[in-house]
């Protein structure tokens, strides 16, 4: 039997300000084409199963037009697979906090083959394949629900699907232990939630994200994006790589005895890159001083920004650390001077109080950093 596990796809994700003709955020469709792509390699290995982990849409009520696209493109998928079995199960961003609500996802149940679980852990059957495969939904795991983690209907093929992160994953305090799952009794372990493609033991791994598409995308840019192969006659685990809008991390620059001058034409020298990939760009100067700060001018940033799709230049001050344990709080100090800097000069609605926004901006900040510096809320 041949299975392809996908998984966090984060279908309806936008990011900065830049829009197609059709109108779409960039990003938004960045993230669906490759998805696209990602669906037309499938359709051509023609996988007995597909497996998706979890999180299908970037949020509970994603627009109509993602929801819209992404049945018609799951449709035309299973169409070219006769309906073959695809299970999806649902993801901590596309699972409705409260019990009670509905979930979009049973919404592609109606599509031929589709089988969805969004609460609690259950077993499906495929008897014409000789396959049950448990399905542990992230809610299953937030909710510290009791699992069995044994295959129930003794088939020749079992496979175990859960959206959540390992502590193996984290390398720290995560929502559980792959070896909890007992991996020896499955065919095939197929997790979500991490977006990092990592492979634990012969069966068991995170495909990773098919984009980029978390909140530090920096730490994901070296890493290629894609899905997994995997035949359970040779229990050979393949990555497949899909292409990506490109994410560029450039070699941080310090200021240190620099001008103005000199400290902008050392961003320039360093920003090397094709113009035509239109890609994703950060630049770190480390060590800048007040001072120097205050007299950097907008103009290098604007000409850099229409070079790609969006250029960031984080000017970090001399006293913080940049590249140990405390520079997520070095980024969110950072984030804090952006976020007022963008509130105080946006444009908002009629009604909406300015000062309310920008310290309801800061305390989700702040709540943030306290969250990734602590492993026990991680």
């Amino acid at each position: 039997m041949t299975i392809a596990h996908i998984s966090d796809t984060h279908l309806g994700f936008r990011a900065y300000s830049r829009t197609t003709a059709q109108g779409f955020n960039q990003r938004e469709a960045d993230v669906m084409r490759t998805f696209q792509h990602c669906l037309n390699a499938m359709a051509e290995r023609d996988p007995d199963l597909v497996i998706h982990s979890g999180d299908l849409f970037h949020v509970v009520r994603p627009s109509n037009a993602t929801i819209h696209y992404t049945f018609k493109a799951l449709s035309e998928f299973q169409a070219k697979r006769k309906g073959k079995p695809f299970v999806l199960i649902g993801g901590n961003h596309d699972t409705p906090r409260l019990a009670d609500s509905g979930n979009i996802l049973s919404l592609f149940a109606e599509i031929p083959g589709v089988e969805v679980r969004t609460k609690l852990a259950d077993t499906i059957d495929f008897p014409e394949l000789d396959l049950e495969v448990l399905c542990v939904p992230s809610n299953s795991i937030l909710t510290d629900e009791k699992v069995d983690w044994t295959p129930q209907l003794k088939r020749k093929t079992s496979v175990l699907t859960m959206h959540g992160i390992a502590n193996q994953a984290l390398k720290q305090a995560g929502r559980f232990d792959i070896e909890d799952t007992y991996p020896h009794r499955w065919t095939y372990v197929a997790l979500g939630d991490f977006h990092i493609h990592q492979v634990f033991g012969k069966n068991v791994c995170y495909p990773g994200s098919t984009d980029f598409t978390s909140n530090n995308i920096w730490e994901e840019s070296p890493l290629p994006k894609g899905w997994v192969w995997f035949d359970t006659k040779t229990s050979e685990l393949e990555f497949v790589k899909v292409a990506t809008r490109k994410v560029i991390d450039l070699r941080p620059i310090s200021a240190s005895d620099h001008t103005p001058e000199a400290l902008a034409a050392s961003i320039m020298e360093n920003a090397v890159w094709k113009d035509e990939d239109q890609p994703i760009v950060r630049q770190r100067v480390l060590n800048v001083h007040p001072d120097i700060r205050g007299r950097m001018g907008a103009g290098v940033v604007r000409d850099l920004n229409a070079r790609c799709l969006n250029y960031l230049l984080r000017l970090l001050p001399p006293e913080l650390p940049t590249e140990d344990s405390e520079s997520i709080r070095t980024e969110a100090i950072t984030l804090e001077h952006s976020w007022e800097d963008h509130i105080t000069h946006a444009d908002l609605p009629g009604g909406v109080e300015r000062a309310f926004v920008k310290d309801l901006g800061l305390d989700l900040l702040k709540e943030v950093v306290e969250r990734a510096s602590d492993p026990a809320q991680a």
